[in-house]
């Protein structure tokens, strides 16, 4: 009898949790005689991640944490889950999927959207760029890089964007919204790091002043014996992506980020030297266009006392302080006399 009760309990217990099975974010099996968390964990990005994709839908991350919390680490660890559990290895697109800087993320977008060789990939990883660009200029960027997904890529295929940043509010208000799982990373002392996931969902309780509100990942776990146990992970526990796989990240990541910084380096060298008064550079290019396009001295300048002499109103369009038309004219004339465009004493 007792035995009929228990089934009978389990039963509606089954029909109750099928009743708000929509309102849950997973659904998976786990034996725990046989299953690791791990395995556990991988079911449930599976059941919160791939299956949304399957379904015609985006799934649009942001990954957030302090510095030196291992926000890129984590999402290269879910990187190779997800592409692992769908029979791919990240270790053959780990290029494809990375968006290192912002100067990348069209051409990557297009070749995950239309190359033949990347038809199966589905993730790709705009990673933070705050150190190389301007605070305005990365706000703008990872904006428009969710609105280009959420306007383009379901037609075609849908995606699993991950965006990366130390704060949510790196991404401008009315894209927020657009945004299905926050989660973030922290990594305690001598610990591997851990995952927090939490679902966004719009309040409109309140349509004249809508909220962007948050909870946390829940679902089902369903036990051997048919029995469905409601389960709110904490956080997942992720470990270290492959060492190969770091060590490809590491270069690339740093090779591009150099070249931005770099860049920015020379041009601010250069304004520090029209600040102090150093213009030998704009002096010398100015000089080898004109040499090299000598027809053209004759609208700029004119000889006078053997000397060829540049017109004031030249000096005015060409933006050229005192200093910079003293060693203009003194490095000119020596070029021209080197030539022997002119000679001393004419």
């Amino acid at each position: 009898m007792f035995v009929c009760i228990e089934k009978y309990l389990n039963f509606l217990i089954i029909i109750f949790c099928m009743n708000y099975i929509s309102r849950c974010d997973f659904v998976v099996r786990y034996d725990p005689d046989v299953d690791t968390k791990e395995d556990l964990t991988k079911r449930i990005l599976y059941s919160i991640i791939i299956k949304r994709l399957k379904a015609n839908k985006p799934a649009i991350s942001f990954l957030g944490g302090d510095s030196g919390e291992g926000k890129s680490w984590a999402a290269l660890r879910l990187q190779e889950i997800l592409l692992e559990i769908q029979g791919l290895y990240l270790k053959d697109y780990i290029d494809d999927v990375n968006v290192y800087t912002p100067l990348e993320y069209a051409q990557k977008l297009d070749n995950m959207l239309y190359e033949k060789r990347l038809k199966k990939v589905n993730i790709i990883t705009i990673h933070e760029a705050r150190e190389v660009i301007k605070a305005k200029l990365w706000h703008s960027f990872a904006s428009q890089a969710i609105a280009d997904v959420n306007a383009m890529s379901r037609g075609i295929k849908p995606l699993n964007i991950i965006i990366i940043s130390q704060f949510i509010r790196d991404i401008t208000t009315d894209v927020r919204y657009s945004i299905n799982f926050y989660m973030t990373v922290s990594r305690p002392k001598n610990k591997r790091s851990r995952l927090y996931i939490n679902v966004m969902w719009k309040d409109d309780s309140d349509l004249e002043k809508p909220k962007l509100r948050k909870r946390k990942l829940s679902g089902y776990v369903v036990m051997p014996d048919g029995r469905y146990k409601r389960y709110v992970p904490q956080y997942l526990i992720m470990s270290k992506p492959q060492k190969d796989i770091r060590d490809v990240f590491e270069k690339a990541d740093k090779e591009s980020k150099t070249t931005i910084i770099r860049n920015k380096l020379s041009r601010l060298v250069d304004e520090m030297k029209l600040d102090i008064g150093d213009t030998s550079d704009r002096v010398n290019r100015l000089v080898d266009y004109y040499m090299n396009n000598i027809d053209n001295l004759s609208s700029i300048g004119r000889r006078w006392r053997g000397k060829w002499r540049i017109n004031t109103d030249a000096t005015k369009m060409l933006d050229m302080n005192k200093k910079e038309i003293e060693s203009f004219q003194i490095i000119i004339n020596d070029r021209l006399k080197n030539e022997g465009v002119i000679k001393d004493g004419e």
